[in-house]
């Protein structure tokens, strides 16, 4: 028997199939077009995606998404400047098609396994390859995979980040609200974020669905839940998102998109983008800022640079990586040296001892004083 939101389900999944025709031309211009490489996992269903600018830094984050067209996830990633892989899971069918997989409790394990795995594999990542952060987002029936996982103790506690894009719907208990059973663990996920121990961004649109409840509605049960309000809102979004609410607590943030038809419940895949950099992945932002020896991103390469290079030298992290290759070092600091005006060039002096940092730059602030006079 097709229960009422299955119904609702194939109604979603017809538009999704529609995509790869709506996302091409002038709507999508916003939107880059990400090259890597494509490989292969066990499961026909699953993609593996590793971004040509893909730079290392030590262990790697990972963007698991749950339908949708593989390279509109990609282009998103890529506006998003995501310094991640990416994974796109596909079923056809109904939500169940998701569900019905991920309620064997090994399966997202074999996922992730499969997923490095297949890194290990490639000369540039190699067998000391691990997972970094972990993201999880899904479109639309997707989050039949999503509530699954969720439900795993396990699973739950290793993903830092969760992105619903108009994608929880439920059934309508007797007293009119979303069932408790298929929203408790988003709503555990909510509280963690909430804490500030998560990040979840909530997103929905204002498409109607008569027979169950919508992501507008399941969206007000966790506000709800959480105590929060939301507030009314005009911002523009990526594309042709437009806002009309929004509510934000800590990790935790919810944003009601206007539309109620088909195409405005595809605009939050289509610009999956506008929240994937707020998942705490790592990304790109810093990468012009730290080959300009802007180790703190304020616009100036200055004294304050030195420190952050200091202080997180021989450490695997961006802050003060001037050549971006995944390690602070003394090379870092050449970078930095090369291009703050108060450094003397064409020395090679070595590189300054912690308890020297402060001799080192009053020395150099004194020989630009000169220079200027």
């Amino acid at each position: 028997m097709t229960t009422a939101s299955e119904k609702g389900d194939s109604v979603r999944l017809l538009i999704a199939a529609l995509l790869p025709l709506c996302v091409v031309g002038s709507a999508c211009a916003q939107l880059p077009v990400a090259t890597g490489r494509e490989l292969a996992l066990s499961e026909p269903q699953w993609k593996l995606f590793v971004p040509n600018d893909y730079t290392h830094r030590g262990d790697v984050d990972l963007l698991v998404h749950f339908h949708g067209d593989p390279q509109t996830v990609w282009n998103n990633a890529a506006y998003a400047k995501l310094n991640a892989v990416v994974v796109t899971v596909n079923y056809s069918g109904l939500s169940s098609a998701y569900s019905n997989p991920f309620s064997d409790a090994t399966l997202f394990q074999r996922l992730l396994d499969d997923a490095l795995g297949r890194l290990a594999g490639q000369a540039d990542f190699g067998r000391g390859a691990d997972w970094g952060r972990l993201a999880v987002s899904s479109f639309s029936a997707g989050y039949g995979a999503v509530r699954q996982i969720l439900s795993t103790q396990a699973y739950f506690g290793e993903i830092d980040s969760l992105l619903a894009a108009d994608s929880l719907y439920a059934t309508t208990a007797a007293d009119g609200t979303p069932l408790d059973s298929q929203m408790a663990d988003y709503k555990a996920f909510a509280t963690s974020a909430a804490g500030g121990d998560k990040t979840f961004v909530f997103t929905h649109s204002q498409v109607p669905t008569f027979t169950y409840e919508s992501t507008a509605e399941t969206g007000a049960e966790l506000l709800q839940h959480l105590g929060l309000s939301a507030r009314g809102s005009r911002a523009s979004g990526l594309g042709t998102l437009q806002f009309y609410r929004h509510a934000q607590q800590d990790g935790f943030a919810l944003w009601g998109a206007t539309g109620s038809d088909g195409d405005a419940h595809l605009e939050h895949l289509r610009y999956i983008g506008e929240w994937l950099d707020d998942l705490g992945l790592d990304d790109h932002s810093r990468d012009a800022a730290n080959k300009a020896g802007d180790y703190n991103a304020d616009g100036v390469t200055d004294a304050a640079d030195y420190t952050v290079w200091r202080d997180h030298l021989n450490q695997p992290t961006d802050l003060g990586d001037g050549d971006n290759n995944g390690l602070v070092d003394t090379a870092d600091y050449l970078v930095w040296r090369s291009r703050y005006a108060g450094a003397p060039t064409g020395v090679a002096n070595p590189v300054p001892a912690e308890s020297s940092s402060r001799c080192v730059v009053v020395s150099w602030a004194l020989l630009a004083f000169r220079r200027r006079r």
